[in-house]
């Protein structure tokens, strides 16, 4: 700050001064702004990083969880009081004296385990639903024939049962199939037994062929290469199209069995339903939409967009439809994507409610759906969510928890009970618990 002495004393040199002091807080502010606005940008980035580090770490847990964790999602209600025995002397010499004794009787009761322990026989036997057959043990001729007395009687048998493995057989039926003709009269045709419908064309193959590769792939998860492998060691050496090309026809002529067992789950007034991801590799040729075939064009324009953004692969999508009941059925449904569609087309003539997470495709399904259908929320998918937040919001998260533990332990109590019983116990027991939990 300038002493009075060095102050002008004309206007004009007044009039410099001041801009120049104008000018210097003018660039003191604007670098203050700056700083403010550097500040506050950091502090943005900061929260932003942060909330990325909790849900990466949230993400690990989850994966750690899948990995190594229990496939229950335990949990312990805070309500439940613990037992303390404090840090009194006497307290503590009691509990290391009970110690103690039960080191004692453990031991004795080790001890006495081991001479009194009786080793049970293993049941050997072979189960007796396996076909079996016999063969006579080839004997020398010293065990026939005796020096002094010469040949020996069969006085009795003992037997051994062996267990054999026979390697699945391939085998060719020829199929004769007569041609009649009237001798001498040329005009009148040849008469031939009708050929049978064929899975595959020639009649090449038959269905017991075409059963195994089903099993395998879907019963055995043997990718179509190792199902090669396993019938070449039969004797057949097949290509990898020709089993994908007998797969195909499987597919085909079990449709309309798909079909009605779609049908059968529709026929209930409640589907439960759930969806999970599965790895689509490309093919090498794109299918082509057809006109008309909703699916197959989602399936052409997924897969397009795949192979345009240069991936390998599409997270596909397995749905599954259930009927709930005792005599109810599982339906799957493949899809490519996870787009709303798939659940459209199958429940499209539905009437009923419809049971499941909180995917937001179901709610435009329910909406266009002009009342046929009602929207049913999953609990177990909402008491997973409450779950996974107990660490950050512990005390709702307990209390949540410790409802839906009364909630399981009504179920419980309905088990084996009929419908109408579980129904009015629900009313009775689960509807109040139900509106404590809003």
């Amino acid at each position: 700050m300038q002493d009075a002495a060095d102050l002008p004393k004309d206007l004009d040199a007044c009039h410099a001064l001041i801009a120049e002091l104008s000018a210097h807080l003018s660039n003191k502010e604007t670098l203050l702004v700056e700083q403010a606005t550097a500040l506050v940008d950091l502090v943005a980035s900061r929260e932003k990083l942060t909330q990325e580090n909790e849900e990466l770490n949230l993400t690990i847990q989850k994966l750690l969880a899948r990995l190594v964790g229990y496939r229950r999602e335990r949990f312990d209600d805070p309500a439940q009081g613990k037992l303390h025995f404090g840090d009194d002397a006497a307290v503590q010499d009691g509990l290391a004296d009970a110690a103690a004794e039960a080191e004692k009787l453990i031991q004795e009761y080790t001890v006495r385990r081991v001479l009194h322990r009786k080793a049970k026989p293993r049941d050997e036997k072979l189960p007796e639903h396996l076909p079996r057959y016999e063969v006579l043990a080839d004997p020398s001729p010293s065990d026939q024939q005796c020096t002094q007395h010469g040949a020996r009687a069969v006085v009795g048998h003992d037997l051994t049962e062996t267990l054999e493995f026979e390697r699945p057989k391939l085998r060719v039926r020829v199929t004769k199939y007569p041609k009649y003709a009237c001798p001498g009269y040329p005009e009148c045709g040849i008469g031939q037994a009708e050929r049978p419908a064929s899975l595959v064309e020639g009649n090449r193959y038959g269905p017991s062929v075409a059963a195994e590769i089903v099993v395998g792939k879907y019963g055995f998860h043997l990718p179509i290469y190792r199902q090669q492998d396993w019938f070449a060691g039969s004797g057949w050496t097949p290509d990898r199209s020709t089993l994908l090309n007998i797969l195909a026809s499987a597919a085909y002529v079990l449709e309309p069995l798909y079909q009605q067992y779609a049908n059968l789950v529709r026929t209930y007034s409640l589907i439960a339903t759930d969806e999970t991801p599965v790895m689509l590799l490309l093919p090498a040729e794109l299918p082509l939409a057809r006109p008309g075939d909703a699916r197959s064009q989602r399936i052409h324009e997924v897969l397009s967009a795949a192979r345009t953004e240069g991936k390998s692969h599409v997270s596909a999508r397995m749905w599954v439809y259930r009927s709930l009941g005792h005599d109810g059925a599982n339906v799957f449904d493949f899809t490519v994507s996870r787009h709303r569609d798939g659940p459209q087309e199958f429940l499209k003539n539905y009437t009923g409610t419809l049971l499941g997470d909180c995917y937001s495709g179901f709610e435009s399904i329910v909406l266009e759906s002009d009342s046929r259908l009602r929207r049913a929320a999953c609990n177990a998918h909402a008491r997973r969510k409450v779950y996974e937040t107990r660490d950050h919001h512990p005390l709702e998260a307990s209390q949540l928890l410790a409802l839906y533990r009364r909630l399981y332990d009504i179920e419980d109590q309905a088990r084996g009970q009929s419908p109408e019983e579980l129904l009015a116990l629900r009313r009775e027991s689960s509807v109040p618990i139900m509106a404590q939990m809003r």
